[in-house]
């Protein structure tokens, strides 16, 4: 089976003020409704940075020159698709993408697009290196949360037929919980303004699904690289 990882992106603790900054830093970030300019439960709604801008990356532990650069280039894999730029900068004091290196390989996790805005300190945390066969599909996978994308496998219309007792246990055996599983694998991202594209089992944001952990004849392997539908999605999301 494959060796899975779970990517726990950290929920902000004070919802109302990622809510404000959403909006503060993209009016369009607002919770709508088809016709509608009607206001939602503030815990459905767009966390998008502003089309335009440019978004400073900063390393809160001084990293390696080489891993820095291997970092950003891997990130600037998303530019194309984004009306967005990428700059590192030296004092993360300012900065958006505030990133820590180190620690286990195994965890590598990013907070969701402006609740970037929200922490006091790293936004992100990867604990790959360059020298690893996943560190370039990790580095995507989190600045693809970093711009404000969710796991793919919980799109509403991902009918995974999981085997449940079997995912618990494979997960436990990692170390995590049933609510960490619960959270991060099998509920389902909900809110009609979050999602703007269909399910797309090839998405770079979707985790493998083994064969081994659901039911019948349903298997996904290790997605690598930028879908279309990620591009398609991404183009919907920063539009130039």
């Amino acid at each position: 089976m494959l060796d899975l990882m779970i990517c726990h992106c950290p929920r902000t603790i004070e919802p109302r003020l990622a809510y404000e900054m959403a909006l503060q830093e993209n009016p369009a970030n607002a919770p709508q409704t088809p016709g509608t300019r009607r206001k939602r439960s503030v815990a459905y709604f767009d966390k998008f940075w502003a089309p335009g801008r440019t978004l400073r990356i900063s390393f809160t532990n001084e990293p390696e020159p080489s891993l820095k650069d291997a970092v950003f280039n891997a990130a600037c894999q998303w530019l194309p698709y984004v009306n967005l730029d990428f700059v590192l900068v030296d004092d993360d004091f300012d900065s958006e993408i505030k990133i820590h290196t180190g620690g286990s390989p195994l965890v590598n996790y990013s907070v969701f697009g402006t609740d970037a805005l929200t922490s006091a300190g790293a936004s992100m945390v990867l604990g790959v290196t360059p020298d690893m066969d996943d560190f370039e599909r990790t580095v995507i996978h989190e600045f693809g949360h970093a711009l404000g994308a969710e796991h793919e496998h919980q799109h509403p219309a991902a009918d995974i037929p999981w085997d449940i007792p079997k995912v618990y246990a494979h997960y436990a055996v990692k170390g995590h919980s049933k609510e960490v599983v619960d959270e991060a694998v099998l509920s389902k991202v909900v809110g009609a303004s979050i999602r703007k594209t269909p399910y797309d089992r090839h998405s770079i944001m979707h985790y493998p699904v083994p064969q081994e952990l659901t039911l019948g004849d349903w298997e996904i392997g290790v997605n690598d690289r930028i879908s279309d539908k990620d591009k398609a999605f991404m183009r919907l999301a920063y539009p130039r």
